[in-house]
């Protein structure tokens, strides 16, 4: 029943199903049944997308669905169609980012500057986001950690309207009034001056560089083992919330990389549970080793469009072959309480006081330079707590 009527749905008021839709059709038929056909009820936007996929004579590709809405519907969709072959696999953080870039440039009004800001974007921001997709996909993180740096150019180049003055006429004392006004990430802009000072279009100006205040903002240590005691004993928290927020709280793993994990990355010895961050597997410490088991075991979502076997990710996702969001699970652990950027930064804070940073990168998947800087800034920030957690 729901082939015939998935047929009749691809097919709409042509005599036969166009060669187009024959990809489509074949992905979609990896649903099970009875979730296929409650997928496309008649009355929801689902149907009504394959129904115009359907009509339109065009080819079926990320172009054609980047031009449907609602963008929810199109997005679970497209993740059906790359999971099933329809459709082969696209960096979907690069593919919005490119999107949101043309929107947010519209803002600008002055066309002279609107161009010079889409010139830094293209060979600037949207360049390095490229290469690193040549690689591997980009992150959520890295998408918007460069979105932070373009809004931050977009903002100031408005600001300087609001003080009649232009990019072309910015003095010092504009930058500074901007930045004391407003948050620390302003900062952010120092990339673009640079690059506008070098090329002529501004006057040479000295912005601060960016600093993450790796030792601001933390949890106290009770507070955060409290949250670990939590996870650990409260049999009501979902699974997927109490091993991610372990890995968190234990193990500093960005919520970008906890998403990531695929089950082939668990090495289950009975007796022991390893799991793979960096180039050496850590040895999980009881029971968060059992709830890593258990998503082993179960290796399911609401991803009803792909079969169970293959669906590699420890934490899937709503959408059909894909991992959870680091977006969506930052914010189920926020509605428990654990604050992830400031929690991560709490445990760094405890690893490079216990851990050398070769150890450190090894064993959690950083760069060796990522985890000295860690232990340098442990050292400026707060060497009378990394001696009481030493002393322990």
């Amino acid at each position: 029943m729901a082939r015939e009527h998935l047929r009749g749905v691809l097919t709409g008021s042509r005599p036969s199903m166009r060669p187009e839709a024959e990809p489509v059709f074949t992905a979609l038929l990896r649903a099970r049944p009875h979730a296929l056909l409650r997928w496309m009820r008649p009355a929801s936007a689902r149907h009504a997308i394959l129904t115009t996929l359907a009509e339109q004579s065009r080819p079926i590709t990320h172009d054609t669905l980047d031009g449907l809405q609602p963008t929810v519907t199109v997005q679970h969709l497209r993740a059906a169609l790359v999971a099933g072959g329809a459709l082969p696999p696209r960096d979907e953080q690069l593919a919005q980012f490119e999107q949101w870039l043309s929107k947010i440039l519209v803002c600008v009004e002055a066309p002279d500057e609107r161009k010079i800001l889409r010139t830094y974007d293209t060979w600037g921001p949207l360049r390095r986001l490229r290469r690193r997709s040549a690689s591997r996909p980009v992150t959520y993180g890295q998408a918007i950690g460069v979105r932070h740096e373009i809004k931050n150019a977009v903002r100031f180049v408005q600001w300087l309207h609001q003080q009649d003055s232009t990019l072309g006429g910015c003095t010092q004392d504009h930058l500074d009034a901007w930045l004391a006004e407003g948050a620390h990430n302003r900062t952010l802009i120092r990339s673009f001056l640079l690059w506008t000072s070098r090329r002529g279009h501004t006057h040479q100006l000295e912005a601060p560089a960016y600093t993450t205040d790796f030792g601001q903002d933390v949890l106290a240590q009770d507070h955060r083992w409290h949250l670990v005691r939590r996870l650990i004993h409260d049999d009501t928290l979902d699974l997927v919330d109490r091993a991610a927020g372990l890995l968190l709280l234990l193990f500093a793993q960005p919520t970008s990389r906890i998403t990531q994990l695929t089950t082939h990355q668990v090495t289950d010895r009975d007796n022991t549970v390893t799991l793979l961050l960096g180039s050496e597997p850590v040895i999980l410490p009881p029971p968060l080793d059992d709830f890593v088991r258990q998503l082993v075991r179960r290796r399911q979502g609401r991803a009803v469009t792909v079969p169970l076997n293959e669906a590699p990710w420890l934490f899937p996702g709503a959408y059909p072959g894909q991992p959870l969001t680091p977006y969506s699970l930052a914010a189920r652990l926020s509605a428990l309480g654990i604050r992830c950027r400031v929690a991560r930064r709490s445990s760094l804070i405890e690893l490079a006081a216990e851990l050398p940073a070769y150890v450190i990168s090894r064993l959690l998947g950083f760069h060796q330079t990522t985890a000295d800087q860690w232990q340098r800034d442990n050292q400026g920030y707060g060497a009378a707590y990394a001696a009481e957690l030493t002393h322990r």
